[in-house]
């Protein structure tokens, strides 16, 4: 007799779901994006273009904004290939749970199917 916590389940409905709104989550990460180059574009070169302080800051804080941006990116893609795994994984507890239907039925040996 099982009891409690003594099995199993799984809603593929709901990972499904939860899964595409991962989808929406990389959606809002690239919005947010370009809306911040947006502004930051607007503004030109804040540390200036001439002189050593403007090189020193462009060596400095130009590398560290590239980097930032392709960290954003990466963020991005990383919250799409989350969500297709997780969309996978439904798929996946979707299709199991359709095989354990038709298998449970091949146990029962008045259907000619598991051992006797």
């Amino acid at each position: 007799m099982s009891g409690p916590g003594d099995h199993l389940s799984v809603n593929p409905d709901g990972i499904n779901q939860d899964g595409r709104r991962i989808y929406e989550a990389a959606d809002y990460t690239d919005q947010i994006v370009t809306h911040a180059r947006t502004g930051r574009d607007a503004l030109g070169v804040p540390w200036g273009e001439k002189g050593d302080y403007s090189k020193q800051m462009q060596e400095i804080l130009g590398v560290a904004e590239i980097f930032l941006w392709e960290l954003l990116r990466y963020i991005a893609i990383a919250q799409r290939q989350a969500a297709d795994g997780t969309l996978q994984t439904a798929r996946n507890f979707t299709n199991a749970e359709g095989v354990n239907v038709d298998v449970s039925g091949s146990f029962d040996p008045r259907t000619h199917g598991g051992r006797r």
